[in-house]
């Protein structure tokens, strides 16, 4: 199929409604060795607890219980087998669970019960999610001396690579570092990139349809020389709850870099950014962006319909909120 390439705007994803983030837990207490920072990575493991990282952190990764308390220290800073350099993030599949370094080819795989395995590398770093056809993991990758190319690798249980494909060189979410990789039921593969491509692919990494997400404030931003202002970016991607499609997550500033400056206190990161889910559709005639809802705060999805943001605490530290996701009627 041919390459159908197409800009969209925003519409409601649930007409008459608002989608809510109900938190439910909060991770770790004031008196805990360590909150987040700005970015945070966060895994659910049901009754086991959670895994959380952050640039805050660096190569330290915390695991806490079901409840929110702090339990113990997953990884450290090093160079070793084991040991990170920089924060991860994560993915659960059969085989346990895999840390990728961010923006790093290293990967470390962990057994379900949270004890290391190996360490390993795949390429340049890119991005990676569990993959629920084979057990193992999807990892994206940057290859090559003369040029940019791009690939993804199916990595099995033990943490080894079953198979590396490369895609069609047009590609445009393999441009620019990719945000999320995953497959859908129908086993093809979706890429999308931070500044807003989503791709999607056929089992064999032949494309078959792209889009360009009207991400806000992107109208600005130039490859050349970078951002007029903060960006918007892209920062996970999951399979719509119907079936039909993917969910692209997005983060978005609100306020002018020359108003965060008059400023007088520091603003909380909710009055920066508001996070945007655009609903993606493969049709027919191509990718279709069916619906967009936005929150007023920096809300990021866990599996099923759990989510985390960021909460200031009276310290001035931060600390992630665990909640879930729902679609309510406006006026109840």
């Amino acid at each position: 199929m041919s390459l159908m390439l197409s800009t969209v705007s925003a519409i409601q994803l649930c007409v008459g409604c608002t989608i809510e983030f109900e938190p439910m837990d909060t991770l770790g207490a004031a008196e805990d060795p360590a909150g987040v920072g700005t970015t945070a990575e966060v895994l659910r493991l049901g009754d086991q607890g959670y895994l959380a990282s952050s640039d805050a952190l660096g190569g330290v990764v915390i695991v806490y219980d079901s409840e929110g308390r702090y339990q113990r220290e997953l990884t450290r800073e090093g160079d070793g087998p084991g040991e990170l350099r920089t924060f991860p993030k994560f993915a659960a599949g059969d085989g346990g669970i895999l840390l990728q370094e961010w923006r790093s080819p290293t990967l470390h795989l962990f057994s379900k019960a949270l004890d290391f395995t190996k360490t390993f590398r795949v390429g340049a770093g890119g991005s990676m999610a569990a993959d629920a056809a084979t057990g193992g993991w999807l990892v994206s990758y940057i290859f090559g001396s003369d040029g940019p190319g791009a690939g993804v690798a199916l990595i099995d249980e033990g943490g080894d690579i079953a198979r590396s494909m490369q895609p069609d060189a047009e590609s445009p979410s393999l441009r620019f570092f990719t945000g999320d990789v995953i497959r859908d039921t129908e086993s093809r593969i979706w890429i999308a990139s931070v500044v807003g491509m989503v791709d999607v692919f056929d089992e064999n990494l032949e494309l078959l349809a792209s889009l360009e997400l009207a991400l806000p404030g992107m109208e600005a931003w130039n490859p050349e020389t970078g951002p007029a202002a903060p960006p918007a970016m892209v920062t996970d991607m999951r399979l719509a709850p119907d079936g039909s499609g993917v969910w692209v997550f997005a983060f978005a500033p609100v306020i002018d870099p020359d108003e965060i400056r008059r400023l007088q206190t520091r603003p909380a990161l909710e009055e920066l950014f508001d996070t945007f889910i655009y609903s993606v559709r493969l049709d027919p005639s191509g990718l279709t962006l069916v619906g967009t809802d936005r929150f007023d705060n920096m809300v990021r999805p866990l599996d099923g319909d759990f989510a985390y943001d960021l909460v200031e605490t009276p310290d001035g530290n931060r600390r992630v909120r665990v909640g879930r996701l729902r679609f309510a009627k406006e006026g109840g």
